[in-house]
């Protein structure tokens, strides 16, 4: 149990996290949510901001910035804590995807074998079995799923919190730590 703990930490619980606390900072930031309102006041928010988002006037809240994607696909898979896991499991599975593609590249005759429209089908199916996969992310990971859902609800709200307390590392602090280890 506690290896299946570990995994859940490390595979979704540190990037939901991470998410979480990149999204949130940024609203903070930008001013659309306030730092000192309590997890219902947040709760809230968001959701105004998905009204916003659905009437298509994000543009008012959302500055262009390498974060615009993902703020945009965690807006299309629901916002708030589902919506987070369910974007980290779709890039989770899209990523290993592709990865198994480039190293398992079965040749252009395999691809193309049955001819352009059936490999154009055969990449849609899969991009919907995907996406469904990814909105019921609970299912994609192996172990308990009750164990899953806690600890990424954990790591969601961990992230909310350290964003909502303004906690970060500039650059600066990073680079320093990199060059103490790589002289050590």
């Amino acid at each position: 149990m506690a290896v299946d703990i570990l995994k859940a930490i490390i595979e979704l619980g540190l990037p939901l996290a991470l998410l979480s606390w990149l999204i949130f900072m940024r609203l903070f930031v930008s001013g659309e949510l306030d730092r000192q309102s309590d997890r219902k006041s947040i709760e809230r928010g968001v959701k105004k901001i998905k009204a916003l988002f659905k009437n298509e006037k994000k543009k008012s809240f959302a500055e262009k910035s390498k974060t615009d994607l993902v703020f945009e696909k965690w807006m299309y898979f629901g916002s708030g804590f589902y919506g987070l896991a369910a974007l980290w499991t779709f890039l989770v599975i899209e990523l290993s995807e592709l990865i198994d593609f480039v190293f398992n590249f079965p040749g252009l005759d395999v691809l193309f074998g049955d001819g352009l429209i059936s490999f154009l089908f055969n990449v849609g199916m899969n991009q919907l079995g995907n996406l469904i996969s990814a909105f019921v992310w609970f299912s994609y990971w192996d172990g308990s799923m009750l164990i899953w859902v806690l600890v990424a609800y954990a790591g969601y709200h961990a992230g909310i919190e350290a964003a909502r307390r303004n906690l970060k590392v500039s650059k600066e602090t990073l680079l320093e730590q990199v060059r103490r280890r790589s002289s050590d």
